[in-house]
C-alpha cells in the first residue's frame, strides 16, 4: 500500500512536479522509432512530461528538436514546412534551424539578420540508439548516454516497437517488473513464447516452466542503474527457475527474452499525468534481430508486425475493451486474442489513468514493485539534498553488467555463479 502523498510523488510528472522535474535533468528520455522520422515529411508531434515538442530529420540525418510553439506568434510548429535543415513557420514565414536558432525572420524591418541571432530557441540535444531516438529535456549539460546492453548491439541486432499507453508511466514500470502475472495474464501465450530450454527440449503446455513453476519469490539487489529484481520458481521437476530482470532507473526494464535472444527491453516513457509511451524491443547480442522473430511475433505481431500503435485498445471501459468472449470460450485466457501486449494495455488502463495504491492488498509477488517505490521515492529525497539520485549507489557499471538472466538449475546450486556480473551495490 502506498499513501495518497506518495503516489501523487511518484506519478505526477506535469509541471513543477517533483517527479517530472527529476527525470527531466537525470535522464535520456527515448520518443521515437528512427522511422517516424524521415527528410522533408510532416515534423512529428511529441508529448513528454506534460510538455509539447516536434521533431524532424534533416536530409543529412541530423534529428531537430524545438519547443512545439513558434518562437514568434508561438504557432504550432506541427504545421509548419519542413524544408530540410528547418522548420518554416506557415503564419509568418519564420525559419527555425535544426542547429536551434531562427534562420529567418521576415516579417522583421530592416535589420532581419541582427534581430534573429537575438531570438532565443528551446532546442534538444538527440541521439539514436538501440532501435529509439532519444532526447535530453534537462538543460545544460546533459548526462553520458545510456551505455546499456540494447544500445550496444551492431546494427540490426535489435528491434524496437513502439504504442500510446493510456495510462499513467509508473502502472506500465510496475507491470515490467511484475513476473507472477505472466502465468495468468499471458498463459495463452507464454506456451508460443520461448519453446525450447537451453538442452534444446521443448518447453510447450505443462512442460513450460512459467506456467508450471510456483510463484515467485524475490531477491532484490540494489545496482548503479538502479536494481536487479532476481525472481525464483520451483518447478515441477525439482529443479528452480530463476529470472533476473534489470530495471533501468527511472523508466526502463530489461527481462530475459531466451533462447530467441538475450533480451526484451521495455521504456515507459511519461507523456503527462495519465499517459505514456511503451517501447517494446529485442536484441542480441549474436545475431539479427527481424520481424520473423518468434517473440516479436506473438508480443506485438497481430499477424503482420506493426512498429507504431501496435496495441490500441477496441473501445473503452463499457465495452470492456472489446474483449472477446468468444475467443475466451474456446479457450484464450483473457479474451484478448491479438498480441500479448494488448493484454499488458488492458489490465493497466483499466485500473484508471492513475490507480489508487492507497487501496491495494499487496502480496509475496509484489516485493519487486515495492522496492522500486522505495528507491524512486529515496531519488526525490536524494534529489532534493543535492545528491544524485541513486544515491549512494550510482557508478560506472559494463553495459553487459545489466544483462537480463534466465536460468533453470539445481534447488542447491549457487545462484550467483550465473549472477556474477551482476556487482551488489551498497543499500541507500
Amino acid at each position: 500500500m502506498l499513501s495518497q502523498a506518495n503516489n501523487e510523488l511518484l506519478t505526477r510528472v506535469e509541471g513543477d512536479a517533483p517527479m517530472g522535474q527529476l527525470i527531466r535533468k537525470w535522464s535520456w528520455i527515448p520518443f521515437a522509432v528512427p522511422g517516424q522520422l524521415k527528410p522533408y515529411e510532416a515534423p512529428l508531434k511529441v508529448r513528454l512530461l506534460g510538455s509539447d515538442y516536434v521533431a524532424w530529420r534533416t536530409p543529412e540525418g541530423k534529428v531537430g528538436f524545438i519547443d512545439q510553439a513558434c518562437p514568434h506568434r508561438r504557432v504550432s510548429m506541427a504545421l509548419a514546412r519542413n524544408e530540410g535543415c528547418v522548420l518554416r513557420c506557415i503564419f509568418h514565414g519564420w525559419a527555425v534551424h535544426a542547429d536551434g536558432y531562427v534562420q529567418e525572420a521576415p516579417s522583421h524591418y530592416p535589420d532581419q539578420e541582427e534581430f534573429a541571432a537575438r531570438v532565443k530557441v528551446a532546442h534538444y540535444p538527440t541521439f539514436e540508439a538501440g532501435d529509439m531516438v532519444w532526447v535530453y529535456l534537462g538543460g545544460g549539460d546533459p548526462p553520458p548516454r545510456p551505455r546499456l546492453p540494447f544500445t550496444e548491439v551492431p546494427e540490426g541486432h535489435v528491434y524496437t516497437t513502439r504504442t500510446m499507453a493510456y495510462c499513467n508511466y509508473l502502472q506500465g514500470v510496475e507491470g515490467s517488473l511484475d513476473t507472477a502475472h505472466l502465468t495468468w495474464l499471458h498463459r495463452s501465450f507464454i506456451p508460443k513464447l520461448s519453446p525450447r530450454a537451453a538442452d534444446g527440449s521443448l518447453r510447450t503446455g505443462n512442460d513450460n516452466p512459467i506456467l508450471t513453476a510456483s510463484p515467485p519469490r524475490y531477491e532484490i539487489r540494489r545496482t548503479p542503474w538502479g536494481m536487479t529484481a532476481v525472481a525464483m520458481r520451483d518447478n515441477r521437476k525439482g529443479k528452480v527457475h530463476m529470472r533476473a530482470s534489470q530495471f533501468i532507473a527511472p523508466f526502463i526494464t530489461i527481462i530475459p527474452a531466451y533462447p530467441y535472444g538475450n533480451g526484451n527491453f521495455f521504456a515507459m516513457v511519461p507523456v503527462d499525468d495519465t499517459h505514456h509511451i511503451f517501447f517494446n524491443g529485442f536484441f542480441s547480442l549474436t545475431s539479427k534481430v527481424d520481424e520473423n522473430w518468434p517473440d516479436l511475433q506473438t508480443t506485438v505481431g497481430n499477424g503482420r508486425l506493426v512498429k507504431e500503435n501496435y496495441a490500441p485498445l477496441l473501445g473503452g471501459t463499457e465495452i470492456n475493451f472489446g474483449q472477446d468472449r468468444v475467443a475466451m470460450a474456446n479457450g484464450h485466457f483473457t479474451g484478448f486474442p491479438n498480441n500479448l501486449v494488448e493484454e499488458d494495455m488492458v489490465v493497466q488502463v483499466s485500473m484508471g489513468a492513475i490507480t489508487d495504491r492507497s487501496k491495494e492488498n499487496l502480496s509475496s509477488s509484489d516485493v519487486a514493485l515495492v522496492q522500486m517505490r522505495m528507491m524512486m521515492l529515496r531519488a526525490l529525497k536524494n534529489d532534493a539534498e543535492g545528491k544524485h539520485p541513486l544515491s549512494p549507489n550510482e557508478g560506472d557499471y559494463i553495459w553487459d553488467d545489466a544483462m537480463p538472466i534466465d536460468q533453470v538449475m539445481a534447488p542447491d546450486e549457487d545462484k550467483d555463479k550465473y549472477l556474477v556480473r551482476q556487482r551488489e551495490a551498497s543499500v541507500a
